[in-house]
């Protein structure tokens, strides 16, 4: 049985999560923090960036001491392995350009092991630290709005999330700027108030792109290809089409005396194509498949959509066919990349996201 007065707190070690979990405790909600363990952080063959780092469950421990309520760790490594890196590297072996932290969200942050935490401890949802509105005037319907702030709004993270996930999801944070939420942690005492923010994927090594760490963490063999101009002329070569994405200009390895772009990442042939001509990159309209709709009540609408974070919201004509959105754009778009995700928003609400397919 839940209690409505019970809520899971969903805590990194970070500012947000502590103050958005600080904000219910006011209220004189019973929060119960978790901290979710994505590898071994204890493993020195795993010393990489994580969500889990030994400094994080250093500071998540401070915190939950400071604001006086339980907090467990929950193992998750087989779950994020499998969901989310193994997921990436497959993208990545197809010439596509993953976005693992959609994948995070759904899968592991608001998983099946944290539901079922949730549900044991009898709680009737789950706090996080994210940049989000959740609206709750609709009766058993959650609805999802970007947050007040465009440089920390975090919504387009979230499109993969479900209405039942939704539904059991508290967002505090949604108004607030990143300086008034230290200026909270610092009012009240949290011990990570001045913690810097994490800038770049939670796995990973410093110096190294996605793509590499996850070639050395598989151990798996990378095929060398051609990289052609426009009309399929090899001017040079690459080491795995994990390392390219649309719209890449550097490190490309080949000189041409002006800017080239990659337009063409084809697993087929192995071969990437690259054109000097930036034109090259435009796109007028592509489909999203997989898609997670949630309040899309109409054959097509008139929508903004997304195509990547931070991207100024696009307006667009948007179709549903089913578990794809056929997307028309108004203006065209640059660098469109298969795998990345959709979002798609209207009046500021998240209506559903899926994921990118070719033009």
């Amino acid at each position: 049985m839940t209690n409505n007065k019970i809520l899971v707190a969903a805590m990194s070690g970070g500012v947000d999560s502590s103050v958005a979990a600080s904000f219910f405790i006011e209220q004189g909600y019973k929060v119960i923090g978790v901290t979710l363990k994505m590898k071994n952080c204890d493993n020195t063959k795993e010393k990489t960036k994580s969500c889990c780092g030994i400094d994080d469950n250093i500071q998540v421990k401070l915190v939950a001491e400071k604001l006086k309520i339980q907090h467990r760790f929950i193992p998750v490594r087989e779950e994020f392995e499998d969901k989310i890196l193994r997921y990436a590297w497959n993208e990545y072996k197809t010439g596509r350009t993953p976005n693992p932290c959609v994948l995070c969200n759904r899968y592991v942050k608001f998983g099946n092991e944290v539901i079922r935490f949730a549900q044991e401890m009898g709680a009737s949802g789950i706090i996080t630290g994210h940049y989000a509105i959740i609206n709750r005037e609709l009766p058993n319907k959650a609805r999802l709005f970007k947050g007040s702030n465009a440089d920390k709004d975090q919504t387009y993270f979230l499109s993969g999330l479900t209405q039942d996930q939704l539904n059991l999801c508290y967002m505090p944070l949604g108004n607030l700027d990143k300086k008034e939420v230290r200026a909270i942690a610092e009012t009240i005492g949290l011990p990570n108030f001045a913690k810097k923010d994490s800038q770049d994927a939670c796995f990973g090594y410093k110096g190294e792109t996605f793509a590499m760490t996850l070639s050395r963490y598989f151990n798996e063999s990378l095929q060398q290809g051609e990289i052609v101009d426009e009309d399929n002329n090899v001017i040079g070569t690459h080491n795995g089409l994990q390392f390219f994405t649309i719209g890449q200009r550097k490190k490309l390895g080949i000189a041409l005396g002006k800017p080239a772009y990659v337009i063409d990442i084809d697993k087929g042939s192995n071969r990437i194509k690259v054109s000097t001509d930036q034109e090259k990159l435009l796109c007028e309209g592509f489909y999203a498949s997989n898609m997670s709709w949630l309040d899309f009540e109409e054959e097509t609408m008139e929508c903004e959509v997304q195509t990547r974070y931070r991207q100024p919201l696009q307006p667009a004509l948007v179709t549903k066919k089913g578990n794809k959105a056929v997307v028309d754009l108004k203006s065209p778009l640059s660098s469109v990349t298969p795998g990345q995700r959709l979002a798609i928003f209207k009046n500021s609400q998240l209506l559903g996201g899926g994921w990118i397919e070719k033009s």
